[in-house]
């Protein structure tokens, strides 16, 4: 498939992708489907190949730029650079982007909580994300796996904790905007949630509901989450 780059450093050139990437990428909005006469003027030909009947896709969000150098570059949601030097083919790319959002995403609990065996699943903490100072100045920014988040560091420490509440955002699937609306409301409302007096014999999966449902936002573990109850049942009455 046939498209024409609209940013980066190929912005007008015309470039040969396949399905799945060239429609992902033309609904991000950096390239769009190329004309006949702009591919004929570039010296391509279409060349008919066989599609697969279950094509490999980018996860929601995730989208890839061909890069001058060759080969490619993935960006996610929150359109950070995830790679220092570029994915060599697409399936490469597709296996990496997968396996990160897999770990960036919350487990949806679908089975009976009494019924969920092993460890705790992994939520979407802002906890987990940090900075560190780079050695030639700046910040760097890592996410709750411990990957960085682009290879180039941030100015300062204002830059850093926007960057990391950005992707934070990104990786709930909300824009920034709707990431401090949901702050606002859960700091303007008086929570009252009734908390059972044998909360502590309850499954960990319910102890971080309960938790969430006090604070608003997931708890990053089972630890946590008795932290926040535990606080909320000896406040003080207001």
């Amino acid at each position: 498939m046939f498209v024409k780059q609209l940013i980066g450093r190929m912005a007008g050139a015309v470039v040969e992708m396949p399905f799945a990437a060239a429609t992902s990428n033309i609904a991000a909005g950096t390239c769009v489907l190329a004309t006949e006469d702009e591919v004929a003027a570039a010296g391509l030909q279409a060349v008919p190949t066989v599609t697969s009947t279950e094509p490999e896709v980018l996860p929601a969000g995730y989208r890839t730029e061909v890069a001058e150098v060759g080969g490619f570059d993935l960006f996610d949601a929150g359109g950070v650079l995830l790679n220092q030097e570029p994915f060599a083919n697409l399936p490469a790319l597709l296996s990496f982007a997968h396996e990160r959002a897999t770990a960036m995403a919350p487990v949806a609990l679908v089975i009976p909580l009494s019924q969920i065996p092993g460890d705790e699943p992994p939520m979407v903490s802002f906890d987990g994300y940090r900075f560190e100072p780079a050695e030639g100045g700046g910040f760097l920014l890592f996410d709750p796996s411990g990957a960085p988040l682009g290879a180039d560091p941030v100015a300062d420490e204002e830059a850093a904790r926007l960057g990391l509440r950005q992707h934070y955002a990104a990786a709930r699937g909300m824009t920034l905007e709707e990431l401090e609306e949901e702050e606002a409301a859960v700091n303007a409302r008086i929570v009252t949630v009734t908390v059972p007096e044998n909360w502590r014999s309850l499954h960990h999966t319910q102890r971080r509901a309960l938790a969430q449902q006090i604070s608003g936002e997931p708890q990053s573990s089972t630890a946590a989450a008795e932290e926040v109850i535990e606080e909320y049942v000896t406040r003080p009455a207001a």
